[in-house]
């Protein structure tokens, strides 16, 4: 399995983010980008903090990016939180 590994927040429950997350780190992969754009800035963070919650000291928040990007000519804001697995 590859070294990094990307989940875009969607419409899908918190849960299935978190399982999904879960899977990823036991598959191998050592770090995961949660990305969230427009409205679904705040669900990134909140799936975030129900990882960090679940999984407690096995991770750690490496990098925290935030900035906008141009989808069909109107700028969209984005949150990657880039979370490592320690153990």
């Amino acid at each position: 399995m590859s070294e990094e590994s990307r989940i875009t927040i969607g419409n899908k429950p918190i849960a299935d983010y978190i399982v999904s997350i879960a899977i990823l780190f036991n598959q191998g992969v050592k770090r995961i980008i949660i990305k969230g754009k427009g409205d679904k800035i705040s669900k990134a963070v909140a799936v975030y903090n129900a990882v960090r919650d679940r999984m407690g000291d096995v991770i750690k928040l490496e990098n925290v990016r935030i900035g906008s990007e141009d989808r069909r000519g109107k700028l969209v804001s984005f949150i990657e939180i880039t979370i490592e697995k320690l153990i």
